[in-house]
């Protein structure tokens, strides 16, 4: 086995043991894992083309007419990409997406989801393209499909935003779920989908919708955001638009979401006393006139 190669896994287990001893995000652990990867693979490439391609066949769940990848690569192939576009796409979706899914359910169940939810995808693949003699598969997508259905099923009216690959209107999390099945299915019927492991990315959904319940009986520790009273923003709500960004104050848990929350019910509220905009600033929503309202 390729030493590189040998090094690529083991930042697998060291992310999740780092994660555990300091308590630190698990996707965002897992992202520095592939970044890791990412740049090994590339050393072994500048080494010579064949330590490169060694490098490849030794963390990629592959089949040849003679040979097929061994069971540890249903779980590095995960953290393999085939380029630079692959690797930051993926990265994107997982540093921003990821923590918001995690925070809510603990970084055991998020784990779950995400390495059995790509095994399941990477399955799914080849079980539909078992009449292929040559496959090769790689990549994060199908794991990170497996979290995006379950934030679709515990959470499908929360609104969010993608940028991904142009900037979208906040919507409902579950339209976005099944606009990216419909997508996935209209590339694999027009034949746009060369390249592209649809089968994994609409198997990581369904397995995440599916599961994302059962996983949440797994008992995890959750660290949870020192309450805030919201109930005093009540008398600022004037308008259905305020109404609605207040709703989402008194769901969320996440302390980064609701300061997220906070700015833009700043932006949309006015001051009682000067009827100036306000804004969220050092835990506080503020006004120039000197009107204050701490919230911790």
């Amino acid at each position: 086995m390729e030493p590189l190669a040998i090094i690529a896994a083991a930042t697998i287990p060291i992310a999740i043991v780092y994660s555990w001893r300091r308590k630190a995000p698990l996707s965002l652990t897992f992202a520095v894992a592939m970044l890791l990867t990412f740049i090994l693979g590339y050393v072994a490439d500048q080494i010579s083309p064949a330590r490169g391609f060694a490098f490849v066949l030794d963390l990629a769940v592959y089949r040849t007419t003679l040979f097929h990848s061994g069971p540890v690569a249903y779980v590095t192939t995960i953290f393999l990409h085939a380029g630079l576009t692959h690797l930051l796409f993926n990265l994107l979706f997982l540093v921003f997406f990821g923590p918001l899914l995690e925070e809510r359910i603990g970084s055991l169940r998020w784990g779950v989801l995400f390495l059995v939810g790509g095994i399941v995808a990477t399955l799914a693949f080849e079980l539909i393209r078992f009449s292929l003699s040559i496959y090769l598969l790689l990549g994060a997508s199908g794991a990170l499909s497996a979290i995006f259905g379950a934030f679709g099923r515990l959470y499908p009216r929360e609104r969010i935003r993608l940028f991904i690959p142009l900037p979208l209107p906040p919507l409902p999390v579950i339209y976005y779920v099944i606009g990216f099945i419909v997508i996935e299915f209209f590339l694999a019927v027009t034949g746009t989908a060369a390249g592209i492991a649809w089968e994994a990315h609409v198997a990581g959904v369904a397995f995440g919708f599916a599961a994302g319940p059962l996983v949440m009986r797994i008992p995890s520790r959750v660290r949870a955001a020192t309450p805030r009273d919201f109930h005093v923003l009540r008398p600022l709500v004037t308008r259905h638009e305020l109404d609605e960004i207040y709703g989402h104050l008194s769901r969320e848990p996440m302390r980064e979401a609701q300061d997220a929350w906070l700015e833009q019910f700043a932006r949309k509220a006015a001051c009682p006393e000067c009827a100036k905009p306000l804004a969220w600033d050092r835990g506080a929503l503020r006004s120039e006139c000197g009107w204050k309202m701490r919230l911790g």
